[in-house]
């Protein structure tokens, strides 16, 4: 008896979609009526045909140890059910043969990969399988392109902040976004309670939970259900608010009106972020919720689950370079009470691979010097304001205009009519003189703009007192701590970004905006110090934590 691993797949899986029910039941039966023994079931829901089968989240455990042993026969209701690109087939069927499998497809009897004839059948249904989803890919892009150029809605899940509305353009029933006048004010809500100090991302989403806030999705269901018939109702999810999704949310510039492809802005010709919805967020107001998003310390509270808080992670670090945890230890004393004793220790020691020599550190010991350090080096250090200033590039631009130019060429070349070449010749002089123009124009990074707020650094730290806010301002501050040893005959290395470094050794500096390009460089300088830190110790690399 055969043991067949039997496959599902479709590229979109929707509550309207039957696609799965049907090779559900058609695998089933054939499994049923033949000397087979099913071993495993795959589905592989919303995974593209071009997608390589060892990437395919459910499939390529199958096609790796231990599992990989377990099946003879892979069974699909369709042969396109295991990939939709031709040169991803062939690879395929060089796997099977050479691991001894087969492949059964129920729509087709004579498929047969053993022979040479089959492969070659198998092979040009594989090519057209290929052509027909780059052919839908085309009409894809046409669609979408027609879509970005007249700001309309393509369908999908709505930004947080926006709904879609219908309206007529060009004689036809379109959707564009607009301000969603419930999920916006979510949004404002959010970005008060952050940027005045009033609670962060975790306090917001457990606030919106107890509430009874619905996520994202579950609000545009509950929107979309108002214009169904109630047997058409989508239900809701259900899915509660978390950190990751929110802080997702309130870091995309969706917020601000701008068209989004993929988490990235969608650009115009000049090289500058599409704008298509009214924003809930202004501009300056979007800086301001990043810098405190970004900066704000991932344990500032423990959510359900969670035993022990970490204040200073992503702050004190290992000589290894790895992150040091919190670990509380239990004394049993002579009096026969407990004594509870809080240790900041490297990540690598729960590892399997330690480091050559893993820190521990008591808490209060690492944290006394942590004061002490950044005080003494820093606390008269002028804080920063760090400002997004978006850039300018024109490369992509002008590369298209230049293709467009050059089928224009084509076009005017085999145009008769001379309205038509009149018309013609007015886009090519229209399209070089903005090409001049963007050539002319110089290359701008993106980067952030800093300047100083007025208030130092040893002021702020006396008026929080818990670790958390204060921590969250080290890692506002570009702070690193590497620890080595213990607390008892070890040593902690403080890194100070370089603009911290000039102003404490009283280099002036001017009382203009500091621009700071990226922060790519920050973290290099970081990586940079950290490397020779460990080379003037005779150590290699290490291990580098981004944060």
């Amino acid at each position: 008896m055969k043991r067949v691993l039997a496959v599902q797949r479709i590229s979109r899986d929707t509550e309207a979609s039957s696609a799965l029910t049907r090779q559900d039941e058609a695998l089933t039966r054939a499994i049923r009526q033949g000397t087979y023994r099913e071993v495993g079931r795959v589905v592989d829901a919303t995974v593209s045909g071009a997608v390589h089968l060892d990437q395919r989240p459910s499939l390529r455990r199958w096609l790796a140890e231990p599992l990989v042993h377990e099946w003879d026969v892979l069974m699909v209701t369709e042969q396109d059910r295991i990939t939709r690109d031709d040169m991803h087939w062939w690879h395929f069927v060089d796997w099977t043969l050479k691991n001894g499998k087969d492949v059964e497809v129920l729509d087709d009897p004579t498929f047969d990969i053993q022979s040479e004839d089959g492969r070659m059948l198998a092979g040009i249904k594989a090519a057209q399988a290929a052509k027909y989803r780059k052919a839908v890919q085309a009409k894809q892009l046409d669609r979408t392109q027609f879509f970005r150029e007249n700001r309309l809605w393509n369908g999908g899940v709505w930004p947080f902040g926006y709904r879609a509305e219908v309206f007529s353009h060009l004689g036809e029933r379109r959707k564009r976004l607009t301000v969603d006048p419930c999920t916006s004010r979510l949004v404002r809500e959010a970005y008060d309670r952050l940027v005045h100090g009033e609670g962060t991302v975790y306090a917001v989403a457990r606030d919106w939970n107890l509430r009874g806030v619905p996520s994202a999705r579950d609000h545009q269901r509950r929107e979309q259900n108002k214009d169904l018939p109630e047997q058409e109702h989508r239900p809701e999810k259900g899915t509660r608010w978390s950190v990751t999704p929110l802080r997702n949310i309130l870091r995309s510039p969706a917020l601000m009106g701008v068209m989004m492809h993929r988490s990235e802005p969608v650009l115009d010709a000049e090289g500058q972020p599409v704008v298509w919805a009214e924003p809930v967020l202004t501009s300056e107001e979007f800086a301001e919720l990043q810098e405190v998003v970004l900066t704000e310390q991932r344990t500032a509270e423990s959510g359900p689950g969670k035993r022990w808080r970490t204040p200073l992670l992503g702050v004190v670090f290992c000589m290894c370079g790895r992150p040091m945890y919190v670990r509380h230890q239990k004394n049993h004393l002579a009096d026969g009470t407990t004594a509870v004793l809080t240790y900041y220790q490297c990540r690598s020691v729960s590892e399997m691979n330690r480091c050559e020599a893993p820190s521990t550190w008591r808490a209060e010991s690492l944290c006394a010097v942590v004061e002490r350090d950044f005080l003494d080096q820093a606390g008269d250090r002028t804080e920063m304001k760090r400002t997004y200033v978006p850039g300018r590039d024109h490369t992509a631009a002008i590369a298209e205009l230049r293709s467009a130019l050059a089928n224009l060429t084509v076009a005017i070349g085999t145009a008769t009519a001379p309205a038509a070449v009149a018309v013609l010749t007015r886009q090519m002089d229209e399209h070089a003189r903005t090409i001049t123009r963007l050539e002319a124009e110089p290359v701008v990074h993106a980067r952030w703009k800093e300047e100083p707020t007025g208030a130092a650094y040893r002021e702020q730290w006396r008026a929080v007192k818990d670790w958390e806010s204060r921590a969250a301002l080290l890692a506002k501050a570009g702070v690193r701590f590497f620890c080595e040893g213990t607390h008892k005959s070890g040593s902690v290395h403080m890194y100070l970004p370089s603009a911290s470094q000039r102003r404490v050794s009283g280099v002036s500096l001017s009382k203009e905006a500091v621009e700071v390009v990226g922060i790519g460089p920050l973290e290099e300088e970081a990586r940079r110090y950290f490397t020779d830190l460990r080379r003037t110790k005779g150590m290699g690399p290490g291990f580098w934590y981004s944060r």
